[in-house]
């Protein structure tokens, strides 16, 4: 298991670079995919059959879920890639989002627990990675956007994955992964 959590200076940049150079907001939807690509994830077409749709569960799009904590992490774009191996297909997944600190007292970064799971076209498991993913805030700020890239989740050679999801969300249970099968099964 390959995992990479650039920094979100490199993020910032990256989008710097896609942005206008007025622009002086928050990056769009657009901006942040081309921040992805920039991290080595191909922004494919959602109905590129080649490779699992990529989706955020309902309900955990943000950590810490429910209550407010001092510091949160809400995810934004995703996208994804394959390398179809023959035995093997390997998918790739890039996550962006924002990080919001209460103070700037204390430490710049805090953990996030992020889970990434590949649901087939009958909206069984197949695999999945749980991982703490590193907010990293600039120094003396109390906000800013982050990254994050999960590589070489393997899945079984399939004809198509046209009906398979890539489900991302924060601290998901079993149960909500069972849920979202249900969701996405159902949505099809």
């Amino acid at each position: 298991m390959s995992l990479h959590a650039p920094s979100a200076a490199a993020l910032v940049a990256t989008l710097a670079l896609v942005a206008p150079a007025s622009a002086q907001q928050a990056p769009s939807a657009s901006q942040a995919a081309a921040a992805l690509v920039g991290q080595g994830v191909a922004a494919r077409p959602a109905d590129d059959a080649a490779c699992p749709r990529v989706v955020t569960l309902k309900g955990a799009e943000s950590f810490p879920r429910g209550a407010a904590g001092a510091n949160r992490a809400t995810l934004g774009a995703l996208a994804r890639d394959c390398a179809d191996l023959g035995a093997e297909t390997l998918v790739k997944v890039a996550v962006t989002g924002d990080g919001v600190r209460a103070t700037t007292a204390g430490p710049s970064w805090f953990n996030a627990p992020l889970t990434i799971a590949v649901l087939d076209d009958g909206g069984q498991p197949v695999a999945s990675r749980r991982a703490k993913v590193k907010v990293q805030l600039p120094r003396g700020a109390t906000s800013g956007p982050f990254a994050y890239v999960v590589e070489d989740l393997s899945l079984p050679p399939a004809k198509d994955y046209a009906g398979w999801s890539v489900v991302v969300g924060f601290e998901m249970s079993q149960a909500e992964l069972q849920r979202a099968a249900k969701v996405v099964t159902a949505g099809r």
